[in-house]
């Protein structure tokens, strides 16, 4: 079962495409309008799109949609819910984009929407995706619509914004991150072989996912114990598991550090 990662020029964002059957689903199609045509291009080549899945619902991983017109949208329960109730949260992943793309002169001739139907994909069970048989997970704490999908008959897991080797953890909710990088754990020692990160390398192993999910998950312990004590000095100062070099990371670390409920 063939599974190809394109990569797009924006923060090594992945669009995933998996193929069987004589077609394919693509997962969080992103995000230039050329790597959309290449998008596009790889699926016509596989038989053609039977799905389009989103991992969660921020901006870099969903206005893709758009060139996939009258192929289904799957997305988890609660994007869907998030959606249909006119959420504030999910205006702002459409006004991000809209920001972007006219700061950056992007052209978007689809508009920036939500697609006019969302399926919500049930969660915590094994379902036909496109042909494709996934096990789907809630994975909540980077957002709070995250999805995860394991290809079952390959074993990999699409983990959307978690287990990135090139960014830290932007935090949400920290309880539920530090829940889901546990999680996350005891599946990579079990039957999950690979991962495929939202940014990042195409492919990691399961001990190179593993590592970054120990990393990641000791960073939030500690961010959470400093939470604990009202200490923000001490959760400042806290090392960066990885990326503490990247333009903007320190930004994202005081971020968490509000997220943890700690004023600054």
């Amino acid at each position: 079962m063939p599974i190809e990662v394109l990569t797009s020029g924006i923060w090594q964002t992945s669009s995933t495409v998996v193929s069987a059957g004589g077609g394919c689903v693509v997962v969080d199609p992103a995000y230039f309008p050329r790597e959309l045509d290449a998008i596009v291009a790889c699926a016509a080549a596989r038989g053609g799109a039977r799905a389009v899945v989103f991992t969660h619902g921020h901006w870099d991983h969903v206005m893709g949609h758009a060139s996939f017109p009258g192929v289904p949208v799957l997305v988890s329960p609660a994007l869907a819910d998030a959606v249909a109730r006119g959420d504030a949260r999910a205006a702002r992943y459409l006004d991000d984009a809209r920001e972007f793309d006219s700061r950056w002169y992007v052209p978007r001739p689809g508009g920036h929407r939500w697609p006019a139907t969302l399926r919500p994909l049930p969660t915590e069970t094994t379902s036909d995706v496109g042909g494709i048989r996934c096990h789907s997970l809630h994975l909540p704490g980077h957002s709070p619509d995250g999805l995860g999908l394991i290809v079952e008959a390959e074993g990999v897991l699409l983990a959307g914004d978690h287990l990135s080797p090139c960014e830290i953890p932007f935090v949400d909710d920290l309880p539920a991150y530090q829940a889901t990088l546990r999680r996350l754990l005891a599946l990579l020692a079990g039957d999950v072989g690979a991962v495929i990160p939202g940014h990042g390398p195409a492919r990691l192993t399961a001990t190179e996912a593993t590592a970054i999910a120990r990393a990641d998950l000791d960073y939030l312990d500690r961010l959470a114990e400093a939470s604990a004590r009202g200490d923000a000095a001490a959760a400042l100062a806290i090392e960066l598991p990885r990326a503490a070099d990247v333009v903007g990371m320190r930004d994202h670390h005081r971020d968490n550090c509000r997220a943890a409920g700690l004023a600054q």
